[in-house]
């Protein structure tokens, strides 16, 4: 019974692909019962999900309104409903930030994207304002190349930002998380990837700790 959205102001970050990952790690290694809502219209997490059928539901639904009303129902029928929001912080990712528990946002080690992510905590702040504190909210950095300057620099300006969580754990770039989707599955169902599965189960160990 709770709810966890991934959010950002921006695509290309690997919202879409963490999540998915996410929604399977619960469902087939943790045992929960698990929900996917896909409110970004570009529609990568059911359309991945949907092609590795799995036993996950589906539901895709991008207008306010109906997110509105359909979160508090589908919450309560699982464990876990896992929420990817589009890629913009308009009103459907607004409406799912005033109903999640926990809010996880993913960035890539760019200028760009560390600017779109301050923009994505100002708001989860106004939320968290009105909602004395709700949703929690968790950042970490996707494609993270090791050793490197800028992943330093961005892994020291995260623990800068106030009313988020910076997660310890980043996510490497790895070609194993690359080909998942191409192959209808995730790191879990691939030779060779399991530093790739190592880093998305410490990743979302850190997530359940803080949604607890």
């Amino acid at each position: 019974m709770t709810t966890i959205c991934f959010s950002n102001l921006k695509g290309g970050v690997g919202k879409s692909t963490t999540l998915t990952h996410f929604a399977y790690w619960l469902s087939a290694i943790k045992k929960r019962k698990v929900a996917v809502i896909d409110a970004d219209g570009q529609s990568s997490t059911s359309t991945w999900l949907h092609s590795m059928d799995t036993e996950v539901p589906i539901y895709r639904m991008t207008d306010p309104d109906e997110l509105a009303e359909e979160i508090p129902k589908l919450e309560k029928t699982v464990d876990y409903l896992v929420v990817d929001n589009a890629g913009n912080l308009g009103e459907a990712t607004r409406c799912t930030l005033l109903t999640a528990k926990l809010a996880v946002i993913p960035i890539t080690p760019s200028g760009l994207d560390l600017v779109s992510a301050a923009s994505a905590v100002r708001m989860v702040r106004q939320i968290q304002n009105a909602r004395s504190g709700l949703p929690l909210s968790g950042i970490f950095i996707n494609r993270g190349v090791k050793n490197t300057k800028l992943l330093k620099e961005a892994q020291e300006l995260l623990k800068q930002l106030e009313g988020v969580k910076a997660f310890k754990q980043v996510i490497y770039q790895r070609q194993a998380i690359a080909d998942a989707f191409l192959q209808n599955t995730t790191v879990w169902g691939l030779k060779g990837s399991d530093d790739a599965a190592s880093d998305y189960q410490r990743l979302f160990t850190e997530i359940l700790r803080l949604a607890k």
